[in-house]
C-alpha cells in the first residue's frame, strides 16, 4: 500500500500522480487537503500518514520544496524520510537507509521526473546487510 500526503503546494502534481497510481493500479491511500488552497496543516497529513508508513505502507509525500513535509515526517521514530530530487536520491535512500517515505519538492521537480522518482523508490530494495546498523542507529537518536 502507498500513502500520499501533501499540503497545498503539492496539489496540482499529486493530481497527476493519483492518476498514474490509478492506471498502473497502484493501491493508495491520501491524506490532503481537498481543495487546492493556501493551508498550514501539512504537519496533519504527515503525521496522518506516518501512521500508515508506520504499519508497512510505503509513503510518497509532497510540498513546494520538500522540506517542511520532510522536517514532519522524520520527526516520527520509525520514518526515514528522504528528499528526493532525482531518481539517484531514491535509489541509494532505499538501498542504504531503508528509507520509506519519499519526500517531493514539488516546485523543483516536473511530473516526468515525480513519476521516475517514484518507480525507482517503489523499486528498488533495502541492501541490508552492513546498512542494517545505520537504519537501526536511526532509531535511537532523539
Amino acid at each position: 500500500m502507498i500513502v500520499l500526503a501533501y499540503d497545498h503546494g503539492a496539489y496540482e502534481m499529486f493530481q497527476k500522480i493519483k492518476k498514474y497510481l490509478e492506471k498502473n493500479k497502484i493501491e493508495y491511500k491520501e491524506f490532503a487537503s481537498e481543495i487546492y488552497d493556501s493551508l498550514d496543516n501539512f504537519t496533519v497529513f504527515a503525521n496522518q500518514a506516518n501512521r500508515e508508513v508506520l504499519n508497512g505502507a510505503i509513503g510518497i509525500y509532497g510540498c513546494r520544496s520538500g522540506i517542511g513535509m520532510s522536517m514532519a515526517s522524520n520527526r516520527c521514530k520509525g520514518i526515514r524520510g528522504a528528499l528526493c530530487i532525482e531518481p539517484i536520491f531514491a535509489e541509494m535512500s532505499r538501498k542504504h537507509n531503508d528509507a520509506n517515505v519519499c519526500i517531493l519538492p514539488c516546485d523543483y521537480i516536473c511530473y516526468k521526473r515525480a513519476i521516475r522518482i517514484i518507480n525507482t523508490f517503489l523499486n528498488t530494495n533495502f541492501l541490508g546487510g552492513k546498512y542494517q546498523k545505520r537504519v537501526e542507529e536511526l532509531d535511537t537518536l532523539f
